[in-house]
């Protein structure tokens, strides 16, 4: 397994055109936009590459590749620099060879992906005047994402590599509370005008909205701004998927990955 400079990362990106789902995840490191590493099994022509964006990572090529599939999952199973990692691989004929190497040392679990219906967001009237009494809407801007970075969501840094990266490729909202950042969205990848959503709201401030207003506000500045915005999460994830589609997204397709957590 062989680890290609950023000038290299192009040798890969034929492996991860038109992918079913989760394009923006390899695509964004790729492009030189996200925050990741390449691995190859051949150094000029490869035919197998995992993209690792500190954690989400997508394998992709010829499955028959078996001993680069070894190596890639004695790689993650070391956790580099990240305490879980979530595999997706293209085409899905690496399944089986995945299924045999990981075993138990990986849950296999289901990805729901979404698209966006437009017009169904449409319906959703006045969302601005809906911000909790107490409660300050904010877009995120470089010294807010720091925070962000350092305080409210420390897993935000697996995705870019500074928050002034962060300001230059991404968007983002955030609700604050007696200037506490309680609830954010805000691009996780991005590639070619799609912006996949991470969303989180803090403890004690949930039920209240926040997630909603933030997401309304992320969706409202892409429609905007002729960009699209992504969303997917875990099946089992209820809530997730319930404010997925009160915001105008349709369930497609569920997704099969492995899901590591450091022992």
């Amino acid at each position: 397994m062989l680890e290609l400079k950023p000038s290299e990362f192009h040798r890969v990106a034929s492996l991860f055109d038109n992918l079913p789902y989760g394009p923006s995840i390899p695509n964004s490191v790729i492009a030189g936009v996200g925050h990741g590493r390449v691995f190859a099994n051949y150094p000029t022509r490869p035919t197998a590459a995992l993209v690792y964006n500190n954690g989400a990572c997508t394998l992709g090529g010829t499955a028959g590749d078996v001993v680069f599939a070894e190596q890639v999952c004695q790689w993650l199973l070391e956790y580099h620099g990240s305490d879980y990692f979530i595999l997706y691989a293209f085409p899905d004929a690496w399944e089986a060879v995945l299924d045999s190497i990981l075993g138990s040392a990986a849950k296999k679990r289901r990805r729901l992906d979404f698209d966006f219906n437009r017009s169904r967001f449409a319906r959703i009237e006045g969302w601005k005047s809906t911000v909790p009494t107490g409660y300050e809407l904010l877009r995120i801007d470089e010294q807010l994402m720091q925070r962000i970075r350092d305080v409210a969501n420390p897993y935000s840094r697996s995705y870019w590599k500074s928050a002034a990266d962060f300001v230059q490729h991404g968007v983002g909202f955030c609700a604050l509370h007696q200037d506490v950042i309680v609830s954010m969205c805000y691009t996780a990848f991005a590639w070619h005008g799609h912006h996949d959503i991470d969303i989180l709201t803090a403890e004690g401030h949930r039920r209240k909205g926040l997630g909603t207003v933030a997401a309304c506000a992320f969706i409202d500045h892409c429609l905007n701004h002729d960009l699209v915005p992504n969303w997917d999460c875990w099946t089992n994830n209820q809530p997730s998927v319930v404010l997925a589609e009160k915001l105008g997204f349709e369930a497609r397709v569920e997704v099969p990955t492995y899901h590591g957590v450091r022992p």
